[in-house]
């Protein structure tokens, strides 16, 4: 189970000269930046990671990179198109434990993808809404967790965190609520990639006695009209692969279904599996 004391364990450290991020709470490390990657270093990642009982090892790699995870046992588990300033990431996967190598829901997961991919109804922006979008600011923190507990068990990041919220919306990400009666009913951000000007949509949630309403949709239009604007050239969001609303809205957004993470992370009281979507925003 993830706790707020494994996501404050969770840390960023340069192992080998390569850049890794040790998430304990999610129970995975994953290979962030490296200069030079070798057969060797990537045994030593995975003995490091086997140390820290993680059970799984991901990372985004450049094509050119392929053959060194393949060697090693690692499998393609999706794209990212457009990831480095335009060139593609190959989404790799080391399963230390052997059980997350297996999809507990694949058949539902593959009946939602088929579903979202032959209905090719496009995104409208609603007329006539009740509420109203913006950029959220650090006095929203609290009705922000107060959302984010309600509709998530567990969460991959610390959201439940106030100090958490407050750092990352400093530094690099951006959330759009949506506020009804001076109430915020929903919430989506953009985690901003500045060095590869790629996004992650992610952290959407919306009150269940507000959804259906495409409210989510729309916050993530406002995010693309913010990313675009600032140069940004490629988002993507890896959604649950179990839950029908958000991948069907990112399907009418226009995003390409490039893969699935198996039991990626620890959301809603156990390990998901994650669908990867992505987008060009040029």
């Amino acid at each position: 189970m993830n706790t707020d004391q494994d996501n404050f364990k969770n840390q960023y450290i340069n192992f080998l000269d390569v850049d890794i991020y040790v998430d304990y709470s999610n129970e995975r490390l994953k290979i962030l930046n490296y200069s030079c990657l070798s057969m060797s270093r990537i045994e030593k990642i995975i003995n490091y990671a086997k140390q820290e009982n993680l059970g799984k090892v991901i990372a985004n790699c450049h094509k050119k990179d392929i053959s060194i995870f393949e060697e090693y046992g690692f499998v393609a588990e999706g794209v990212i198109d457009g990831f480095f300033q335009g060139e593609d990431a190959i989404c790799m996967s080391f399963f230390l434990d052997k059980k997350r190598e297996r999809s507990l829901h694949e058949e539902k997961e593959n009946r939602i993808i088929d579903y979202c991919l032959k209905n090719t109804n496009k995104f409208e922006l609603t007329k006539n809404k009740n509420y109203t979008m913006r950029q959220a600011v650090a006095d929203d923190i609290p009705q922000m967790i107060q959302l984010f507990q309600t509709v998530f068990e567990t969460y991959p990041t610390p959201i439940f965190s106030s100090a958490y919220l407050q750092e990352v919306m400093r530094d690099h990400v951006l959330f759009m609520v949506a506020e009804e009666e001076g109430e915020i009913i929903s919430i989506a951000s953009a985690d901003l990639d500045k060095q590869h000007m790629n996004a992650e949509i992610t952290d959407c949630a919306t009150y269940p006695k507000y959804q259906g309403r495409n409210i989510v949709s729309e916050l993530i239009f406002q995010l693309e009209t913010h990313l675009k604007h600032n140069g940004f050239a490629t988002v993507y969001s890896l959604s649950r692969a179990n839950n029908l609303g958000i991948n069907r809205s990112l399907s009418k957004l226009g995003y390409m279904y490039r893969g699935r993470l198996i039991n990626n992370c620890n959301i809603c009281g156990g390990f998901e599996d994650m669908n990867i979507w992505v987008k060009s925003l040029n």
